[in-house]
């Protein structure tokens, strides 16, 4: 399947977004959609994960308004293929995603 998937960013203190397709199966992560647009289109997008597991946390973030953790929603429960991914609020953003816990 085919997902627009819509990043904000944020570099230098310049909030931008961002816009990428993937193919991907709907069974996949956020996270992994993730790596793959970090691997194979941009390599500039800044994510943190550690254990792909759901349990840890450090991969929160909001996903159409919605805060999930990215290592265990699948793009194919979030009902849409077009996919907004923000950092999580309340957080000071260090870096596209990646917020100081």
């Amino acid at each position: 399947m085919r997902y627009k998937i819509t990043v904000r960013r944020f570099r230098d203190g310049v909030q931008f977004v961002q816009t990428y397709i993937i193919e991907a199966p709907p069974t996949t992560t956020v996270l992994d959609a993730l790596i793959n647009i970090r691997e194979d289109l941009d390599g500039t997008v800044a994510f943190r994960y550690a254990c792909r597991m759901g349990v840890c946390g450090v991969c929160a973030v909001k996903v159409n308004g919605r805060p999930v953790l990215a290592c265990t929603t699948k793009l194919g429960d979030l009902g849409s293929h077009e996919i907004y991914i923000e950092p999580i609020q309340d957080k000071n953003i260090i870096k596209d995603l990646v917020v100081d816990i």
